[in-house]
């Protein structure tokens, strides 16, 4: 009870955000606009070269803008599409389902191996944080988190504030785990 209460918080914090634009990198610094650095949880290595072809996502418009202005993955599907894109592989028999962990491994079992890119929240006392969290589909190893805190009194929730932040520090760990690619 206490998750799905927490989920619809951050969804109407999302909903609130001032902004939820999407914006093109800075040209020189290769970054999105922001004066506040995410705080990075978990950063493990992974050879990205090999698992850039297909990259899952909730569905957000806002999250796929970013994701496709950041130019690094061959392909982004949200769950909805991988949804479509299993019935027309006539895959529903093996992956009856893709909105829970099991049926996101399963997807990448049966139709295509992924990186699976989620947002999430956790609180800790009374303070809330944003996370993004990327993981192998197949495995859910979770390889990279980065989060910030939900200042809804003093900074507010915002672009600059948190999402910007974390998509910053997606693209350092794209960049420090891609031989191929460069910010």
């Amino acid at each position: 009870m206490k998750r799905i209460i927490g989920s619809i918080l951050v969804l109407f914090l999302v909903a609130g955000c001032q902004n939820m634009q999407v914006v093109e990198r800075d040209p020189l610094s290769g970054y999105f606009p922001t004066s506040r650095p995410a705080t990075i949880v978990k950063n493990d290595s992974l050879d990205l070269d090999q698992r850039r072809e297909l990259l899952v996502i909730g569905r957000s418009d806002f999250l796929e803008g970013q994701l496709r202005n950041i130019g690094f993955f061959n392909e982004i599907l949200t769950v909805p599409e991988l949804e479509t894109r299993i019935v027309q592989e006539d895959l529903i028999d093996k992956v009856p389902s893709v909105r829970d962990k099991i049926g996101i491994s399963n997807a990448a079992r049966h139709y295509r191996q992924f990186l699976w890119l989620r947002v999430d929240r956790r609180s800790e006392g009374n303070r809330t944080y944003a996370q993004f969290i990327l993981t192998d589909a197949a495995t859910l190893e979770d390889y990279f988190i980065t989060e910030t805190y939900l200042d809804t009194v003093w900074a507010g929730v915002s672009d600059r504030n948190n999402w910007y932040p974390m998509f910053n520090a997606l693209i350092d760990f794209l960049d420090e785990n891609s031989a191929t690619w460069t910010k």
